[in-house]
């Protein structure tokens, strides 16, 4: 599973998974209701340049994501995974790689706000080690997070690095598509 920053022309991707999400996982992402095509479009268009997408694409669809809102010492994140994905680790994954970039952008605490009723997301907290307070139908939860250390930078280049290499043997294979005609491919794919 390749977790890589989603760029601000990809902003379409992160908006398509969210309107993936049925009803019931719209409530559950955005701790509420009556979310619908063109709140997710002004959600998405209102994130800020400093904000941080990180998303699990596969095959150009991003199938699993997390926005991180860093406001002065507090990290606010949203994570957001397809059905057929879950349970496999991606919320947790993205979690990890969330808080390394709170942490090397010297956020103080990471915050979250779910429902009560988002048992994913709180057994999601409560495994990393988040503080939950529940009130009203809502949960909050906190995890106070240390300065950056040599582990957490590490964590974010070689994601970074991961995803250059994905992308430079995408852009690899599709030349040599364009000299052969698609011949490597096709052979390829009929020996596998």
């Amino acid at each position: 599973m390749l977790i890589r920053k989603l760029h601000a022309h990809e902003r379409g991707l992160y908006s398509d998974h969210l309107k993936r999400l049925p009803e019931h996982d719209r409530r559950m992402r955005f701790a509420g209701g009556g979310v619908n095509d063109s709140s997710i479009d002004a959600y998405v268009a209102g994130i800020g340049d400093d904000d941080l997408i990180l998303g699990v694409v596969e095959h150009d669809r991003v199938v699993g994501a997390v926005h991180v809102a860093i406001n002065g010492s507090v990290a606010e994140i949203g994570i957001s995974v397809d059905a057929d994905h879950r349970a496999g680790g991606v919320g947790r994954d993205l979690l990890t790689q969330a808080v390394a970039f709170a942490r090397n952008r010297r956020a103080e605490k990471l915050y979250t706000l779910c429902l009560s009723d988002n048992r994913s997301m709180v057994a999601l907290a409560r495994r990393s080690g988040m503080e939950l307070h529940c009130d009203a139908g809502e949960a909050e939860a906190f995890l106070d997070l240390p300065p950056p250390d040599p582990i957490t930078v590490t964590q974010e280049a070689q994601a970074g690095l991961f995803a250059m290499f994905h992308d430079w043997a995408e852009m690899v294979e599709a030349y040599g598509d364009a000299l052969t005609g698609g011949l490597l491919t096709r052979d390829q794919e009929s020996k596998g």
